[in-house]
């Protein structure tokens, strides 16, 4: 257990989960006649200065893996997944909506618009959880790389 402190572990368990419902994940971009807008889990920010709170299930597959970076972070402040692994997924997590972003650009309908929004993702949570990954490392505390599962 590279954390002996189970109140560390929570504490840093709210801190990740407040980041994933509370920053931005994505920026937007409109193609058509509609305004360019900054995306949270909770919120949206138009570029029309219009705030909208409880924007969940709008977006899910952008920000879907955000859920499971944070599982793969605690469960390697506890010691049970590598540290590749947890910046694997941190990276997967941002990578999503570029992927998404390809044919989003590429397919358009009849009318020219996009079928997928054009989303850049904002890389908050994956600044962090690599914070999280230097200060909680292995070499710092002493002690021996996990075997991978």
């Amino acid at each position: 257990m590279l954390v002996k402190n189970k109140y560390t572990i929570i504490l840093i368990g709210i801190i990740s989960l407040l980041i994933v419902f509370l920053t931005p994940y994505g920026f937007d971009i409109d193609l058509g006649p509609g305004p360019n807008r900054l995306l949270a889990i909770l919120w949206e920010f138009w570029a029309l200065e219009v705030f909208r709170w409880f924007t969940v299930l709008e977006y899910f597959p952008y920000y879907f893996l955000r859920f499971i970076v944070t599982y793969y972070m605690i469960k390697y402040i506890m010691g049970t997944v590598t540290r590749k692994k947890a910046i694997i997924m941190s990276v997967a997590s941002d990578l999503i909506p570029l992927i998404i972003l390809i044919p989003g650009v590429l397919i358009l309908d009849p009318s020219g618009h996009n079928y997928l929004p054009i989303m850049i993702p904002i890389p908050i949570l994956f600044l962090y959880n690599l914070s999280l990954v230097f200060i909680f490392s292995n070499e710092k505390l002493n002690i021996k790389e996990l075997k991978p599962l």
